[in-house]
């Protein structure tokens, strides 16, 4: 017999058993201690779940696949902006560069100018002196000189006093050429130092346009470059803005379909207080608690019970159950002995199904195994203790294969690991 409502109407996304657990908590039960536990869950979830219901560790898969559109976007263009911003760094360092380059070429080629004109003056100057030269020569050598024909008159004497004037006589001529060709050998090397400084000028002053050329290319291409990333963060702004409204636009859909999920609590929690109250009477088991149940599935524990903030959402909620990491496909088991009461699709915990354990130390246990890919056991059908009831999956808001196992004490989600 179906404890839950017709597969027809679960089909217009129902809530789940869970979804007792965030909100409704104040309907009484049995026994007064009961309530009194319940209200003081009440208590303890009240005022933390805003707009919210039950556990929503994943969203939907539009929402879930537009959240990580956003993210990349937003990443990139973070990243886009950081790169835009080290080319217009990198520009204008080059900018400034270019300017003091243009500087220095300006100053170069002003010494160049300066080096060209003493170089000018210095040619001059050895032109003169080598007329000088030309002038001097030509007089001692035609007899013109006074002192040159006094020597020649000396030497005709052929006395010891005119051998002395002999050599009087050449060393007037010899100082005479040495003064002339010494002021001609200082003017030429003035010269060949002004053509030498000459020659570095003009080679500083192509060093610098050669530098200032291309330094010219690099600003160029930075400048290509800083409009190509602004270009680029033009882009991802137009992408983040789409995708920020996608998101939005999924995530408002989410909520509608939590709160058509949270107008059914009502009409679940109800029906699990019947639960409840049709096994007053049944005694069940009664021992220690701690290890009376097996464990649902194979893998390790990758998401325990307990309240945190949601991934997507921000708001703080419980997860009402403990994920176990399985395969796609792997089996997953009766905990314990008892019946099947229902199994149906919800469009967060996919599909789902629910096995009744009866009382279990006076208290009403119901386990849900949620995200299964397939049932392997049926509505009504009563089980021992480690058969089959489906294959784990990624059905309804689930992000990979795995089992969310829950545990209810009289409708109200328990710590799995409390039984386990």
């Amino acid at each position: 017999m179906r404890f839950f409502p017709s597969a027809a109407r679960q089909r217009v996304t129902v809530a789940c058993v869970g979804l007792v657990s965030l909100a409704a908590l104040a309907v009484p039960l049995a026994h007064a201690d009961e309530d009194d536990d319940l209200k003081s869950r009440q208590r303890e979830v009240k005022g933390k779940i805003a707009d919210a219901a039950s556990d929503l560790k994943e969203a939907s898969r539009e929402v879930t696949r537009a959240s990580a559109r956003l993210s990349r976007a937003t990443e990139q263009l973070s990243a886009a902006r950081t790169e835009l911003a080290g080319v217009r760094t990198r520009l204008a360092a080059a900018r400034e560069r270019d300017a003091r380059l243009k500087a220095e070429l300006a100053t170069a080629e002003l010494e160049l100018e300066q080096a060209s004109a003493a170089l000018a003056s210095g040619v001059a100057a050895v032109e003169h002196q080598r007329d000088v030269v030309r002038d001097a020569a030509i007089s001692i050598y035609s007899g013109n000189d006074s002192r040159l024909q006094a020597i020649g008159s000396l030497l005709d004497s052929g006395s010891i006093e005119e051998l002395e004037e002999r050599r009087l006589g050449a060393q007037v001529i010899g100082n005479r050429q040495t003064a002339i060709f010494a002021d001609l050998e200082e003017v030429e090397a003035d010269l060949a130092d002004e053509q030498a400084d000459v020659e570095d000028k003009a080679e500083a002053v192509e060093q610098k346009r050669r530098e200032a050329a291309a330094h010219l290319e690099e600003v160029r291409g930075l400048y290509d470059e800083s409009v190509a990333a602004e270009a680029r963060v033009q882009s991802l702004v137009g992408e983040a803005r789409t995708a920020r409204q996608q998101a939005f636009a999924a995530r408002a859909r989410d909520r509608q379909t939590l709160r058509a999920l949270k107008a059914r609590e009502d009409r679940i929690q109800q029906q699990l207080v019947a639960l409840a109250r049709s096994q007053r009477d049944q005694v069940g088991f009664k021992g220690q608690s701690d290890g009376y149940l097996s464990y649902p599935a194979s893998g390790p524990v990758t998401s325990p019970y307990g309240y945190r903030v949601h991934p997507i959402y921000g708001y703080y909620s419980l997860h009402n159950g403990t994920d176990f990491g399985t395969g796609c496909g792997a089996p997953v088991y009766a905990s314990a002995g008892g019946t099947v009461i229902d199994t149906y699709y919800d469009s967060v915990y996919g599909n789902r199904l629910y096995l009744s354990l009866g009382k279990v130390n006076g208290k009403s246990l119901v386990l849900i195994y949620n995200h299964l890919s397939a049932y392997k056991a049926s509505e009504g059908q009563k089980v021992e203790r480690g058969t089959v009831l489906g294959l784990s999956g990624t059905t309804g808001w689930s992000t990979g294969c795995h089992l969310h196992f829950t545990v209810m004490e009289n409708g109200v989600a328990v710590n799995p690991m409390n039984y386990l």
